[in-house]
């Protein structure tokens, strides 16, 4: 449990113990210094409750931001492979270009090289036919010349067919690269719109996550002010305790182990400074000794044997119970008579009336996960003249 919760409850034992030992000495006013008492603690526990939501959602906030980051870095990934695949695509366009010019200026060549030639046939006709006649040696070689001519002809026609289809295919493909380059861009600017919505998320998420670590401190400010008005009122209980005879029976001095079955190697918790597992605090300090036990020996588990835990009287004196809805939870209190008393909190039940005098290792009540608490487990303190000790230092 954390040490800030301890050191409440503890007070509250100091002023039960008045009220049971002392009736007589001030009623009125340990009465009413005791509702003061429970009335600041109650208001702890419930900025506990503030504390342990405001972390859950912070938690929560900073998952979002660490996949929203993640979610960024995947978009710029994918807009830097567009931009590439777009920059590929135009360089591919131009290239499409210079060779479309080109093949325009030799389809143009051979139509009009194509064209002179049919002007020259066309014009001439039969005077071309008897040029080709007059100009041979022979008839062999008229039909040679004139075939030749023809060849030549149907030649410069296949070449320009075949230079048109090349400048057709050229222009299909710079069609389907123009496509395909608009479509890149139509990515890029999706993209780039979904990358501007998810870091605006992102900020939101971070100013969120400012608001509440603001209102974590302010909370831990209040708490801080909250304990300083407790130690006052554990001041005054002292004085009144002071006062109380000491006719009662006494403890040994000496103390046992608080937990059957389960000895020292279940502390789940040491007396000392350490990280609040229920508001994720850091430098809380804890004033007793968890002790855990299995889930199986808890009567409010689903995997329970049957078989509780017992909490046992570390030493003689009379023990108070106290019925907690938050804190400490079900709580019984010893007091030893001699300027000691323990505190044992989250128990599931009650073995003993309040006022019964005990004796040493007489069972008190069972282990159990009442209050604040993360699991089945006896929060074990010792006071000494109304101060938390480290509880190790009494126990054999």
């Amino acid at each position: 449990m954390p040490g800030s919760k301890k050191s409440f409850i503890l007070l509250l034992v100091a002023i039960m113990l008045c009220v049971f030992v002392l009736p007589a000495f001030a009623g009125s006013s340990i009465s009413e210094t005791q509702q003061e008492l429970k009335d600041v603690q109650k208001d702890i526990q419930s900025r506990k409750e503030e504390l342990s939501q405001n972390k859950k959602e912070q938690t929560r906030l900073l998952r979002e931001i660490d996949t929203l980051k993640k979610e960024i870095a995947l978009l710029e990934g994918e807009i830097s492979s567009l931009n590439k695949k777009i920059s590929t695509t135009e360089d591919k366009i131009a290239e499409t270009e210079a060779k479309l010019q080109a093949a325009e200026e030799k389809v143009a060549q051979l139509e009009e090289l194509l064209a002179v030639r049919l002007r020259v046939i066309h014009k001439h006709g039969n005077v071309s036919f008897l040029e080709v006649l007059l100009s041979s040696t022979s008839f062999i070689d008229f039909l040679t010349r004139y075939n030749d001519l023809q060849q030549l002809i149907d030649k410069d026609k296949t070449l320009l067919e075949e230079c048109q289809q090349e400048r057709d295919n050229i222009i299909a493909l710079k069609e389907t690269l123009e496509e395909q380059r608009q479509e890149l861009l139509a990515l890029r600017r999706e993209n780039l719109n979904k990358k501007q919505e998810v870091e605006k998320k992102r900020t939101e998420r971070q100013n969120l996550v400012a608001v509440l670590q603001a209102d974590y401190e302010e909370t831990n400010r209040q708490i801080e002010k909250l304990e300083e008005e407790a130690k006052k009122l554990t001041e005054l209980i002292k004085r009144m305790q002071a006062a109380q005879s000491g006719t009662a029976s006494r403890g040994t001095g000496t103390l046992i182990w608080p937990v059957e079955d389960y000895g020292r190697g279940w502390i789940t918790s040491h007396y000392g400074y350490r990280t609040d597992p229920i508001s994720g605090r850091k430098g809380a300090f804890h004033g007793g000794l968890d002790i855990g036990i299995p889930h199986s020996r808890w009567p409010k588990s689903r995997s329970y044997t049957g078989n509780p835990v017992r909490i046992l009287a570390a030493d003689s004196g009379t023990a108070y119970t106290y019925p907690m809805n938050g804190g400490y939870g079900n709580l019984v209190i010893i007091d030893h008579h001699n300027g000691i008393s323990t505190v044992y909190a989250h128990c599931d039940s009650f073995l003993v009336k309040s006022g019964q005098a005990v004796v040493q290792g007489q069972a008190i009540a069972i282990v159990g996960s009442t209050g604040y608490s993360t699991g089945p487990h006896l929060h074990f303190e010792v006071r000494v003249n109304g101060e938390r000790v480290n509880p190790l230092g009494y126990l054999r």
